[in-house]
């Protein structure tokens, strides 16, 4: 029986669908965990902001901004091995190295661009590795989410998904108020000290307990088909894990590279008012995912339809060209998509087993990945054949597909539903 269960059964009975968890906030460990974390997200957000806008200064090209921001994704293809890392030996030379991977990278990149402007693929390698690393840190922390807080390992998940949210609004907002001042390269140097606050996490002493030696062997065939076994008998992990492809193929990187570039090429704004109206965006992303991350009860199948039916009609009103209503698709699309990405997160905590977390969320991460890797190379070339417009309304179709799929999967989330293994 998990944390969750013992408490929906204290409280009461519940509906078989809903996740019943304390609050991760009344632990004082889990707020300097938090915190370093935040820190260090602020930094990636800059980077998230300044690098596409900084791309279209030197280049002008969707192209070269959609590729720079698919760094992130390609850097999951390492996810799965990350993870094996981590279930096999621990956390602390991920975290470690990761953090280095990812400082030295950044510094190597703001040199570059204080020389001069460097070509976009020299870019580009910087933004991998920077990105791989922060893989890396990530996947060494997160796996040991549900070990370090038992009594609310979903919720704890889920609020630490916020507070990243919250970083990407602060990126915005601190692009926005910084770059007049400083400039590309100023706002890129703001960055390098927030690599080492997690670091600053773990030497006050809150990391996950020391593992057992001995573990798994080096190389084990069997082990990630195994792992994939434990993916796939529970279909409440199948389709979220479906979900949240069709979101990173459909609005992820590619969307929102299109989105800042017709904020800058059809709607005229400069690189400061685009970092504002982006920050309004994510706002309302954050905003979405505290609705999901800070209730005490949810309701999976309920709020995954409703937010993923929000979510294509606000891409299907971006293709109208009234600047009124292009901004409030923005704000609904970004609420419903925050919602559903904290449920994902949530759930996905909530029904792994914690023995095989980091491999199972390293598998996944490969294919989201793999997923938003899809539209840096057909968003372009539609948005070149069809123009803006016809691209949003596909995309719009394309997500509310997966509709279909929640509808037949509805059994999936009724008391009947086997979970073969003790979730996290």
């Amino acid at each position: 029986m998990t944390t969750a269960d013992r408490v929906r059964a204290g409280q009461g009975a519940a509906r078989a669908d809903e996740v019943v968890e304390p609050s991760p906030f009344t632990e004082r460990s889990f707020l300097v965990f938090a915190a370093g974390n935040t820190v260090n997200n602020v930094g990636e957000a800059l980077y998230a902001t300044a690098l596409p806008l900084l791309a279209y200064r030197l280049t002008g090209s969707l192209t070269v901004m959609t590729w720079l921001a698919a760094a992130v994704p390609m850097s999951m293809l390492l996810a799965p091995w990350f993870g094996s890392v981590a279930d096999r030996r621990g956390t602390a030379r991920l975290v470690l190295y990761g953090l280095l991977a990812q400082a030295s990278a950044a510094l190597a990149m703001n040199l570059l661009l204080w020389q001069g402007d460097p070509r976009p693929w020299v870019l580009f390698v910087c933004a991998l590795v920077v990105a791989g690393g922060g893989v890396a840190y990530r996947t060494g922390w997160m796996t040991a989410v549900p070990v370090m807080f038992p009594r609310c390992p979903a919720r704890a998940r889920g609020s630490l998904n916020s507070l990243f949210l919250a970083t990407t609004l602060a990126g915005p907002v601190l692009a926005a108020a910084t770059l007049p001042l400083l400039g590309y390269l100023g706002v890129l140097w703001l960055n390098l000290p927030t690599f080492f606050a997690p670091l600053a996490v773990w030497a006050a002493g809150v990391r996950p307990p020391r593992r057992a030696a001995g573990g798994a062997r080096r190389r084990d065939p069997v082990r990630m088909r195994g792992v994939w076994h434990d993916i796939a008998a529970d279909r409440r992990l199948v389709v979220t894990l479906v979900l949240q492809m069709v979101l990173e193929a459909v609005c992820g990187i590619g969307l929102t590279s299109l989105v800042l570039f017709e904020l800058r090429h059809s709607w005229q704004l400069s690189g400061q008012q685009a970092g504002w109206v982006v920050a309004a965006v994510n706002l309302s992303l954050l905003t979405g995912n505290l609705l999901v991350s800070q209730r005490a009860r949810l309701r999976p199948r309920t709020l995954l339809t409703a937010a993923l039916t929000a979510r294509a009609v606000s891409l299907a009103l971006l293709a109208v060209p009234v600047w009124p209503l292009f901004l409030a698709a923005l704000a609904v699309g970004a609420v419903a998509q925050g919602a559903l990405l904290a449920a994902v997160v949530m759930l996905r905590v909530r029904y792994l087993p914690q023995a095989v977390m980091g491999r199972a969320s390293g598998l996944m991460w490969l294919l989201t990945g793999s997923a938003a890797l899809l539209s840096p190379v057909v968003i372009p070339p539609l948005d070149h054949a069809a123009g803006p417009h016809a691209t949003f309304l596909v995309l719009g179709v394309a997500s509310s597909l997966v509709l279909v799929h929640l509808h037949r999967a509805r059994t999936a989330w009724t008391s009947t539903n086997p979970v073969t293994t003790e979730p996290a």
